[in-house]
């Protein structure tokens, strides 16, 4: 190692003691393991930088100070280092839709299986072969009746196990959406007999960064080299800001033959989030059941195809608490929807106005009643910690305005580190509702309010970019079951050539290529597969036996 390169290396261990420390990624110019950086050669000083190295990026992360960056920024050997980046889910729950559908209920096919023309497809394929797509989101739950049947395996990259059980909810959302089983219970999937892999890169809240969804690439990319056949990547996730490592390893992954999908993002902006913003990467907006691009659907320049994901109904973490039906003591009736952490089960009494949920809002008399709490100004977490410590036996926690998705509304904080409790705390019932159900709880003079009827069922329904990905996911594993020796590009390619137009002639800004039609994709891609079938045998040319 170079004299000088050794001595900054030797101040980067003294500072780290004193300075705070964020999380890096860094990328090098070969393999980590063969460059000089003593962080990587040292067990002890990868273990104190919390050093993880990736088995197809010349890249690895560590936890660094600023001192400690700046010096790797002067080695030779570094091409990159950068902060790690946010990425989170891109769906939220819709209180406004209350479906009661439980495991022991008729299948039903949710709206946009038949919006893509996936049934058409059924006729020839389901989706069985060597096809894999593999789901980076906040895991899957395994055992659920819609998903054990297609369920192959998955990775855990914060335990770095096998076990991606979901704590969350939405990646077993998300992947029912593609590979819900044709069981006749719940729902079923766009390609309900495809192979599915579950890759946990979100924590129980929905959050994770560049590194973990390079990290979650990174073992999707091995696992293929394991087993072999054709692979497609979802991601329902996104974020604002780019990353240099988690391009590279995109394009680690699109070099290798896999396909990737991404969720466009939710802001209504025109401008696509990372990852569907990298180059290669299938960008997917969101429609409603009307063929009306989704109000909070992101578009622009970098948008390939839209898919339907307003109210899509998929499979739901079991025995979750997803919400309930409020009913106040004049009868009037409306749909509250559960934080995330809420203790499930039904509460009848009497709520009380304590204001934004400051300590100093909470009234004597909201001992042993419900609070009624207005979002804003600080964490629900502490609101419903305040309301406890006033003695109130649940929360109702109301919007500032009529918005109704809580999706993001959760008791639990992210990465949550040492001396956080959230995951053992004995959280009370915690209802969210919208703005203008919360002013007509206030309007009500008798305060007495029934929460009724909480969901526990299997399946919920979602709204986001995040519903239409898996859309296109499951459309490009009908169309490649087709055709397991179909290049990608050529998959890719009938996928986009074929959707069905929407808004100005041919691609656009806010529809991009169109709507999904996996049976005119699947017709183009091998037509061969939908010729009529006929009772009468070709005819023996072969000479006769001697």
């Amino acid at each position: 190692m170079r004299p000088l390169l050794a001595a900054l290396l030797l101040t980067l261990v003294v500072t780290a003691s004193v300075e705070a420390a964020d999380r890096y990624l860094i990328a090098t110019r070969s393999v980590p393991r063969e460059t000089g950086l003593r962080m990587l050669r040292d067990s002890g000083d990868a273990g104190a930088h919390r050093v993880r190295t990736f088995r197809t990026l010349n890249a690895f992360a560590a936890t660094l100070t600023d001192s400690e960056a700046a010096v790797l920024r002067q080695s030779p050997e570094v091409l990159s280092v950068t902060k790690v980046v946010p990425r989170q889910i891109s769906g939220t729950a819709t209180a406004s839709f209350a479906p009661r559908l439980s495991a022991t209920a008729t299948q039903r096919m949710p709206y946009g299986i038949a919006m893509i023309h996936a049934p058409e497809v059924w006729k020839v394929t389901r989706g069985a072969g060597p096809i894999n797509v593999a789901v980076l989101d906040t895991g899957i739950t395994t055992d659920h009746p819609d998903l054990a049947a297609n369920y192959a395996g998955g990775y855990n990259v914060f335990t770095q196990t096998n076990d991606p059980t979901d704590d969350h909810g939405h990646g077993t959302h998300v992947s029912g959406i593609i590979a819900a089983a044709d069981n006749d219970i719940g729902v079923v999937g766009v390609a309900p007999q495809v192979r599915i892999w579950s890759v946990k890169v979100l924590d129980k809240i929905g959050v994770g960064t560049d590194e973990t969804i390079a990290a979650g690439t990174d073992w999707v990319i091995a696992k293929k080299h394991e087993v072999g056949g054709d692979w497609i990547m979802s991601l329902s996730l996104g974020g604002e800001n780019g990353s240099p490592v988690e391009e590279a390893a995109f394009k680690r992954v699109i070099d290798d033959g896999i396909l990737v999908t991404a969720a466009a993002g939710n802001q209504s902006t025109p401008n696509v989030e990372y990852p569907s913003a990298y180059p290669g990467v299938i960008a997917v907006g969101a429609l409603d059941s009307s063929l009306h691009l989704a109000w909070f659907s992101n578009s622009g320049p970098r948008l390939n195809i839209v898919a339907p994901g307003v109210g899509v109904i998929s499979t739901a973490v079991s025995g979750a608490s997803v919400g309930g039906v409020m009913t106040l003591s004049n009868g009037s009736t409306f749909v509250a929807a559960a934080l995330l952490g809420s203790k499930a089960g039904s509460i009848t009494g009497h709520y009380v106005d304590c204001g934004m949920g400051r300590a100093e809002d909470f009234p004597a008399e909201v001992s042993g009643n419900i609070a009624l709490i207005k979002r804003g100004d600080m964490t629900f977490n502490m609101k419903v910690r305040n309301a406890q410590a006033s003695g109130a036996k649940a929360v109702i926690i109301y919007n500032y305005d009529d918005y109704s998705q809580f999706g993001s509304w959760s008791l639990l904080a992210p990465f949550c580190g040492d001396g956080c409790d959230d995951n053992t705390h004995d959280w009370p019932v915690a209802l969210a509702i919208s703005g203008a159900n919360g002013q007509s709880l206030l309007a009500d003079s008798s305060r007495v309010v029934d929460m009724l009827d909480p969901w526990l069922d299997n399946y919920i329904s979602f709204n986001g970019t995040s519903q239409a990905t898996p859309h296109v996911a499951g459309a490009l594993a009908l169309l490649w079951s087709l055709d397991p020796g179909a290049r990608p590009a050529d998959v890719k390619d009938a996928l986009l050539s074929t959707a069905t137009d929407l808004g100005a002639p041919g691609w656009d800004f806010t529809y991009g290529s169109g709507l999904v039609n996996v049976y005119a994709a699947g017709k183009k891609l091998a037509p061969w597969r939908f010729l009529p079938e006929t009772n009468t045998p070709p005819p023996d040319t072969r000479p006769p036996l001697p």
